[in-house]
């Protein structure tokens, strides 16, 4: 099994776990991790391009157009029931003509949706895990979860309504019309819902960045429990080897070895949550587990550092796809120029990049170069991720990521909790237990 090289920068008194907009392996110390030396996951990542909520057809919250309904012609008067709205477009009570008073319709029901949740999974899953009664879904789901249903309306008397056209009549009941909201892409990950619950308990830990190129452990089929499908890995150009889970990693077998793929880098569902994969130090059976990170806004190595003060309230999730030399509460998460560590196929696969410090990548060389000035090691970060990775998408959008959704932060401290994994990050690593 191979050491995945943990990026541990925890230990260094003024290190900085690098991770700024591109991730990269910030976890820095003195000169040395003060730590072992996080060992090199060993990597496969799959090339799965990243997984969002694509388009969804039905109703959304204010699209489509909304058809009034009308009662019948008829003397007396017209008492409209409670009218309820379909994909978030109401249905007017009806509108008497003739003689008599007309009363518009009742109390307007909820909008009735089934948006995805926040967190990039599916309204499935919504029901199945439990969360149709947790705030933090917000109005996503609502049709899955039973909280609504389309196009239904109160009773009236005094004739029936239906959405368009009336018959006098009484005693009938009133049909709130069946609006249907256009279909709309979502472009992502939209609707309502938030944040996953809060952690209730939970356990202290850090986090730290790495990125060895290195198949991860779990890409093997022995790694990962039985009838699970190992994390892909690929080849030097950074594509994808398929179900070849047989390739030794580039780390033993040079450049015609097993890559970690480039799209493992991690990246933002919103402003407050992201996902991504990690290495961890957590006994056997560990492959495809997820995690929920919690940043708690201070730094496991720095006092007052204002990267990890920028990510408070801020939540990742992450799935373990790799092990190595770190702490047991430790999470090296995966970000390209975020410091090989242990192992390094790097070298051979992005031949002439400045790979930056060992143990900390290109932030913790910039913040040594900077004499650790925050706002001047980040831009140094920001520009050593478009110099290595100006022509490799996937590697600059998770180098990136460091230095903007992290903030840069220098080994941030954070609460964690074994949790569910969403749809998203399974479809991208093939790993799901």
């Amino acid at each position: 099994m191979k050491l995945t090289r943990l990026i541990q920068l925890g230990l260094v008194t003024s290190t900085s776990l690098c991770l700024t907009g591109a991730l990269s392996s910030c976890t820095s110390g003195d000169d040395s991790p003060s730590a072992d030396p996080p060992g090199t996951p060993t990597s496969s990542a799959g090339n799965s391009s990243l997984a969002q909520a694509g388009a969804q057809t039905g109703p959304l919250g204010g699209g489509g157009s909304s058809s009034v309904a009308q009662a019948g012609s008829g003397s007396g008067s017209v008492t409209a029931g409670t009218a309820s709205t379909s994909g978030g477009v109401s249905a007017e009570g009806g509108v008497s003509s003739g003689a008599g008073t007309t009363s518009s319709g009742g109390a307007v029901s909820a909008p009735c949706t089934n948006l995805p949740p926040n967190n990039g999974d599916t309204c499935v899953h919504a029901v199945q895990y439990g969360w149709c009664t947790q705030t933090w879904l917000g109005q996503s789901c609502q049709e899955a979860c039973g909280k609504c249903s389309n196009g239904t309306a109160g009773t009236s008397s005094g004739g029936s309504s239906s959405a368009g056209s009336g018959s006098g009549g009484s005693g009938g009941s009133a049909s709130g019309g069946n609006n249907s909201a256009g279909s709309g892409n979502l472009g992502g990950f939209g609707g309502g819902g938030g944040q996953p619950p809060v952690i209730d308990g939970g356990t202290q830990g850090w986090a730290s960045r790495y990125w060895d190129c290195c198949k991860p452990e779990c890409g093997w089929k022995e790694k990962v429990p039985s009838g699970s499908t190992p994390v892909q890995s690929c080849n030097q150009a950074d594509q994808s080897l398929g179900a070849n889970y047989t390739q030794a990693s580039a780390c033993d077998g040079g450049q015609n070895g097993a890559y970690m793929c480039g799209n493992f880098g991690p990246w933002a569902v919103s402003d407050t949550l992201a996902y991504g994969f990690a290495a961890v130090n957590m006994g056997s059976g560990y492959c495809g587990k997820c995690y929920q990170l919690e940043f708690s806004g201070s730094s496991h190595t720095a006092a007052n550092d204002p990267g990890s003060q920028s990510l408070k309230g801020k939540t990742m999730i992450v799935q373990a796809i790799n092990t190595g030399g770190v702490d047991g509460t430790q999470f090296d998460i995966l970000i390209p120029g975020g410091g090989v560590g242990a192992n390094n196929a790097c070298s051979a696969q992005w031949s002439g990049v400045d790979l930056g410090e060992q143990y900390g990548g290109f932030y913790l060389a910039c913040q040594k170069a900077h004499s650790f000035d925050y706002a001047s090691s980040r831009s140094c970060a920001a520009q050593k991720c478009q110099s290595a990775f100006a022509n490799k998408p996937d590697f600059l959008a998770g180098c990136n990521f460091f230095v903007n959704w992290l903030g840069a932060p220098d080994n941030p401290n954070l609460v964690f909790k074994e949790t569910t994994c969403p749809a998203a990050i399974t479809q991208l690593s093939g790993l799901k237990r």
